[in-house]
């Protein structure tokens, strides 16, 4: 898999190989987090995207017959309120459903006779004041939905969900008019997403995107797992990752199946995670969760455990109630950040064994030299350095670029070292 980001936030113009497992290193602010925007966004907005539209023209054509039965109301006097309201609801409903499999057949009838013929046949709604206008405002409210374009409403969906990941900053703030653009190849296929002024305006993809993108930057948002927290300003990726968090399985043999084939890959991870996290996360009636261990006398809640914790109970969750899967996307933005340096090798480690048994794409930002030599070591341990790319990220004046570093990770170390070289120059100056 291949990604190209032009003229997107911070980066000017980058290509990199998406392939196993990507480290992208740097300072502060060089545009390490927009890779991994990118690619969530992509995933999680094209995800399905056909399923998607046909949901949305499905709540739109219903809401628009129930504002119609509201402008004309029904003059029974034999039914009362909620008996009107009940078949009101179910004619709405019916002809909802009558719709969309009218469009899915591509029936020869014209869809303003097909509404005519169905109104026709429903013997309440022949006490509707001004019957005759109430056909016609279906049909005018309807067919205005209908003939949406699919390709508007996907562009739509596109810049409702990077704006919601970019803060509306898509476009670079030295020059918001000038066009971003986003390529992702995937085996000879292209995907690809242009923007101006944080728009969408032009979309067009060669292969559907089946699997989800998963992105923690913040240990905290399990916290929420019980509270809610989710408000329209809420953070794409965070909502997203809260949503997979609280995931029940809604019966005992749901994916039993995944379960068992995964039985044995999920064993050598659980034996690591259970080193640093040993117990199952429970929920109780007042919609709390906690972590049951034989470490503790009593369930903890998680709201208490340590940043460190967390940081693995994450990915222990996202694994148990079967969120996570195989070929899925995992962007993980600086998760060495809370964690002790011994702490930072074990995670390490899991990331390198979840790639290796899962087959995940795997973004991950670092300023850890112990994390980043670990990720070195340990994908040579297991056999998969063949599938890890390194980038370095360096700022060019106002602008962004990754260098591709695969062949000369020193120049990581180097970049990760200098601070240490500073401290050590001003201790040999302070002798």
């Amino acid at each position: 898999m291949q990604l190209n980001l032009k003229n997107v936030a911070k980066i000017k113009d980058t290509t990199l190989n998406i392939d196993g497992i990507t480290v992208i290193a740097g300072e502060n602010n060089t545009g390490k987090s927009t890779v991994g925007k990118a690619l969530f966004s992509i995933f999680n907005s094209m995800n399905n995207v056909d399923e998607k539209i046909s949901h949305q023209k499905k709540d739109s054509i219903y809401s628009a017959i129930n504002s119609s039965l509201i402008n004309y109301p029904i003059d029974d006097e034999q039914n009362t309120i909620d008996e009107i309201l009940k078949q009101q609801m179910i004619f709405s409903r019916s002809l909802t459903d009558s719709i969309m499999k009218h469009l899915q057949n591509l029936n020869n009838q014209s869809i303003d006779d097909f509404i005519k013929d169905f109104i026709s046949n429903w013997e309440f709604l022949k006490n509707t004041n001004d019957l005759s206008n109430f056909i016609n405002e279906v049909v005018t409210k309807l067919n205005t939905i209908i003939n949406v374009s699919n390709e508007k409403v996907m562009r739509e969906i596109i810049t409702r969900f990077f704006n919601r990941s970019f803060e509306n900053q898509i476009s670079p703030l030295t020059d918001e008019n000038v066009q971003s653009e986003i390529n992702l190849t995937i085996k000879n296929k292209n995907l690809t997403c242009q923007f101006e002024s944080n728009r969408c305006t032009y979309s067009s993809s060669e292969f559907n995107i089946l699997h989800q993108a998963f992105y923690i930057d913040n240990p905290f948002i399990i916290d929420y797992m019980s509270t809610g927290f989710l408000t329209t300003t809420t953070k794409n990726t965070d909502s997203h990752l809260l949503e997979h968090l609280r995931k029940q399985k809604s019966n005992i043999f749901e994916g039993i199946f995944d379960t068992v084939i995964a039985k044995d890959r999920l064993d050598n991870i659980f034996n690591m995670l259970k080193k640093v996290v040993d117990g199952e996360i429970i929920s109780t009636s007042d919609s709390e969760y906690y972590l049951k261990s034989q470490s503790f006398n009593k369930p903890i809640n998680i709201k208490n455990l340590s940043t460190g914790l967390k940081s693995f109970t994450l990915i222990k969750r996202l694994l148990e109630n079967g969120s996570l899967k195989e070929k899925d996307v995992l962007i993980l933005d600086e998760p060495e950040i809370h964690l002790h340096p011994e702490w930072q090798l074990t995670y390490a480690e899991l990331i390198v064994l979840l790639q290796k048994e899962f087959d995940l794409t795997m973004v991950i930002t670092t300023h850890s030299p112990y994390f980043l030599d670990a990720i070195d070591i340990f994908s040579s341990k297991y056999g998969i350095s063949h599938k890890v790319n390194y980038y370095l990220a360096e700022n060019d004046g106002a602008v962004s670029y990754l260098h591709d570093v695969t062949n000369n990770i020193d120049a990581i170390y180097k970049k990760l070292s200098d601070p240490m070289q500073k401290l050590e120059n001003i201790r040999n100056g302070l002798i």
